[in-house]
């Protein structure tokens, strides 16, 4: 009886201690359908992995870009590295690519491999499977030949260019064009409805038509011009309110101070006007137009 005891009793302990974790609580390989590729296709796989007590991934270990086969290659390898409790979120994105042109439908395997994990001075490693997919031949099965035995198949029909880019470049400078052109029309006073664009335009007109001994039609018409854009008869010391309205045409300010005094000369101190009356009304009214048209 006592010897039973004492086989028992370390059984019995034994059953109760806690069994060591294994390092790697959570493992899943994810790979696309095993069919339907052929030569020079990419074949993607990912590998998700949780370990546990601060267990770590050994990255030296894992598969190098380049060759793994004379017919396969690694081109991509990225790791994303999480922190959870305990331990380490791994998601592992390989990126594999078949140079294979078999003249059949052919199994083919990319290879497995181990990860490498520590802890410490203490290492486990977790079997990543190998993985089976088929390549199919880029030939037909079998060759069609027409009645003089030659299998010639028709050219492919070109690809349409992308013109979307072209029509809206189009389309965009056909809209600038017009815009420009109802622009310039507007600072030229070349548009029914908008007669004060015109105003300096028709007075230059009649100035041209003007002899140098006809200073008083000159003066008239330049007087009509300024009343038009002030909307009222304009008189000289109405010219700062005038300026306050109007402040583009202050810089004529010089022209039209002389032209209030010689008009003021010409029709109420009933003197003669200088010889170059007209000559100067004339200028003018060509810097008023050029303020008008937006020139200034």
């Amino acid at each position: 009886m006592k010897a039973l005891v004492m086989i028992l009793l370390p059984l019995c302990l034994l059953a109760c201690s806690d069994a060591p974790l294994a390092p790697v609580s959570n493992f899943q390989f994810l790979a696309p359908r095993p069919f339907g590729y052929v030569n020079g296709d990419e074949i993607r796989h990912r590998i998700i992995l949780e370990t546990r007590n601060g267990v770590q991934l050994q990255r030296g270990a894992l598969p190098k870009r380049g060759a793994i086969k004379r017919w396969l290659n690694l081109n991509r390898l990225a790791i994303s590295e999480q922190k959870i409790s305990g331990g380490f979120h791994y998601e592992i994105d390989l990126v594999y690519q078949a140079f294979y042109a078999p003249l059949e439908v052919k199994m083919l395997t990319i290879p497995g491999f181990d990860l490498a994990l520590a802890q410490g001075g203490n290492t486990a490693t977790q079997a990543v499977p190998a993985w089976h997919f088929t390549l199919s031949p880029l030939r037909e099965l079998s060759i069609r030949k027409d009645e003089s035995g030659q299998y010639l198949r028709p050219d492919a029909v070109p690809p349409l260019l992308n013109n979307d880019g072209a029509l809206y470049g189009l389309a965009a400078a056909a809209v600038v064009t017009l815009y420009s052109a109802v622009y310039l029309a507007y600072l030229h006073g070349c548009l029914p409805g908008l007669p004060k664009r015109r105003i300096f335009k028709q007075a230059g007109k009649q100035l041209a038509r003007c002899s140098e001994r006809q200073s008083e039609e000159a003066l008239s018409v330049l007087h009509q011009a300024l009343n038009a854009v002030n909307g009222a008869p304009l008189f000289r010391h109405q010219l700062a309110d005038f300026y306050r309205r109007h402040p583009q045409y202050q810089c004529a300010g010089p022209q039209l101070e002389w032209f209030f005094q010689a008009s003021n000369q010409y029709f109420f101190a009933r003197g003669d006007s200088p010889a170059d009356t007209v000559a100067r009304c004339r200028a003018a009214c060509a810097l008023c137009l050029d303020i008008e048209q937006g020139g200034r």
